[in-house]
């Protein structure tokens, strides 16, 4: 992972009680939605489902390939 994604908040709002947030990975249409109780844990969190999902390495196969 040579290069750390960078998110774009898009939202944040409040569900059943829950406070949400919505990031946009930059220079795509992928939207992370996560619960947190401050922006800053909400990023972290976001970040780590980013890398779960390996989303950095999909993005670094696509722009090699085209």
């Amino acid at each position: 992972m040579s290069e750390r994604l960078e998110l774009e908040l898009i939202e944040e709002y409040e569900l059943l009680g829950e406070k949400r947030f919505r990031f946009r990975v930059k220079g795509t249409t992928i939207v992370l939605n996560v619960s947190a109780g401050s922006r800053e844990e909400a990023e972290r969190k976001a970040l780590e489902l980013a890398r779960e999902l390996g989303i950095e390495s999909i993005l670094s196969m696509l722009k090699r390939s085209g």
